[in-house]
């Protein structure tokens, strides 16, 4: 039997994505405390879109959570808002879905996946805003998960602060 050889991705650190975040969206903001990261930038999916702001937060261990937050999101209070986890209309922010579980591992760089599927659902979102119709694919979820929409309007503060510096 031949020799098999088989590559180990290693987990990647807390410093080493804050250093992709930031290097693929060098006018965002991220920090690293504790044992997670929390990035929030603004993100246009197409040339004609509006530009949204986005958070992530990542604690090692747990999958990423990615939200949506401002003006810009329309339809809020509609039963059928595709593929998200919470949406708290009142402060205009919505968890989104954007992957299934075993899609996104501790190995994989946030800036190449989560980042760009976010860009993906949110050029989805804007076809779901003019047709009614989600034609993003994927699977609805059925479980919410902690909200933690409370965290994501904190981030947004200090994000809000650091630039009026």
């Amino acid at each position: 039997m031949g020799n098999k050889r088989f590559f180990y991705e290693k987990e990647r650190s807390l410093i080493e994505q804050k250093a992709a975040l930031k290097i693929a969206y060098p006018e965002s903001y991220c920090s690293v405390e504790k044992n997670g990261l929390w990035w929030i930038g603004k993100i246009r999916p197409t040339p004609l879109s509006q530009t949204y702001t986005v958070v992530l937060i990542y604690q090692r261990g747990e999958a990423p959570q990615i939200w949506v937050l401002g003006d810009e999101l329309k339809k809020l209070s509609d039963e059928n808002f595709p593929h998200n986890y919470h949406v708290d209309s009142s402060n205009k922010l919505v968890r989104i879905c954007l992957y299934r579980h075993q899609e996104f591992s501790k190995r994989k760089i946030l800036a190449n996946t989560i980042i760009p599927w976010t860009i993906e659902w949110l050029y989805f979102y804007e076809i779901w805003l003019a047709t009614g119709e989600w034609c993003g694919g994927g699977e609805h979820p059925v479980v919410a998960g902690e909200d933690t929409s409370s965290l994501v309007l904190d981030i947004h503060q200090k994000w809000k602060d650091q630039n009026e510096t």
